[in-house]
């Protein structure tokens, strides 16, 4: 384990104190997110009072799953004055790419999971169910997904290694938290238009949790990717450039569980060619230098004046090396890379 990773603390956002930044190993047994001081974020009329300033919490949570033939997601997002749901199944050998969203005002139907530990995220309504159970049963989660009569998803996941909490300020002010957990082992099942196909026995799986009080308009890259080295060990990643910034770092590299904290990652693509063209992803110790090939893409674009989202997703293969606490790894993985403005 990381020397860096200390236990997670028992509050993360104390009454009347600082939130606690930093890299934790697991899960606050709190979050505490009704202590954070919101009129301090600048934000009028939203921050006059402490009451109407908690709407400027967002929440999203995404899990996923990723085996030698499919590529299988479900994402819930609140904030606030809207919810949205999606999920998807992605087909590597055809290139077929199956994917549903719901979207609700004012978040009605939605509800998050106190923590990224306990509880449960889900969407409902008539015909779509999305439902992430965060609760661990013998070390298990779930997600279940139902959306319409033609797309079903239906995983469990263990957690075996530690997942990673970061905390840290934006610069104008409150808090962002995280919980990245990837390269879990993973079975389930989908159903796309009636024919059912059950994930493969070296299915590995994503999880996402994050609360965050972010800027009026924020503009992020984040990449995610699961597979297994030339020994047959778990390899996962996950990084991001925009939302964490100063001395702080969301990105690591998870060997056979085990995360390993890395610098600032740059993502080098053109953003024209999101889906054409290959990215660079690096670090200025060369402890990542990875080539992005992007296959197929999920991308949305909503604005509705106040509140606006706009997002690439390319999916694809990672070819090159990253190193796991000074071991370096020849690594192919598969999974996600994404350019995400968002206005909210």
């Amino acid at each position: 384990m990381d020397p860096r990773f200390p236990p997670a603390p028992a509050l993360l956002v104390p009454r009347g104190r600082e939130p606690i930044y930093g890299n934790f190993a697991g899960v606050p047994a709190a979050l505490g997110l009704g202590n954070i001081d919101y009129r301090g974020l600048g934000r009028p009329p939203w921050s006059w009072t402490r009451g109407v300033g908690r709407r400027l919490l967002k929440r999203w949570q995404f899990v996923g799953a990723v085996d030698e033939e499919l590529v299988v997601g479900a994402a819930v997002a609140h904030v606030q004055y809207l919810a949205t749901a999606f999920a998807y199944v992605y087909d590597r050998r055809t290139g077929e790419l199956i994917e549903r969203s719901a979207k609700v005002p004012f978040a009605a139907g939605a509800r998050f999971s106190s923590t990224p530990a306990e509880g449960e995220t889900r969407f409902t309504l008539p015909g779509v169910s999305v439902r992430m159970g965060n609760t661990p049963h013998d070390g298990v989660r779930t997600l279940d997904v139902h959306m319409g009569s033609d797309l079903e998803i239906h995983l469990r996941y263990r957690e075996e290694g530690v997942g990673m909490s970061t905390s840290c300020p934006h610069e104008t002010g409150g808090v962002h938290y995280t919980y990245k957990f990837p390269g879990l082992p993973a079975e389930g099942e989908v159903v796309v238009r009636g024919r059912r196909r059950v994930l493969e026995a070296d299915a590995l799986a994503l999880l996402d949790w994050t609360a965050s009080t972010p800027p009026r308009a924020t503009t992020w890259n984040w990449a995610c990717a699961v597979g297994r080295d030339k020994r047959g060990r778990r390899v996962a990643i996950n990084f991001s450039r925009g939302l964490v910034g100063g001395p702080f770092s969301q990105n690591a590299v998870w060997l056979d569980g085990t995360p390993h904290l890395l610098p600032p990652v740059a993502f080098g693509y053109d953003p024209e060619q999101i889906v054409t063209a290959p990215w660079h992803l690096t670090t200025s110790d060369r402890a990542v230098d990875l080539i992005f090939h992007p296959t197929a893409e999920r991308s949305e674009d909503i604005n509705m004046g106040f509140v606006a989202s706009r997002f690439h997703q390319p999916f694809g293969r990672f070819e090159g090396f990253v190193a796991a606490g000074g071991e370096p790894l020849d690594v192919s993985l598969f999974g996600v890379c994404e350019e995400h403005y968002a206005k909210w």
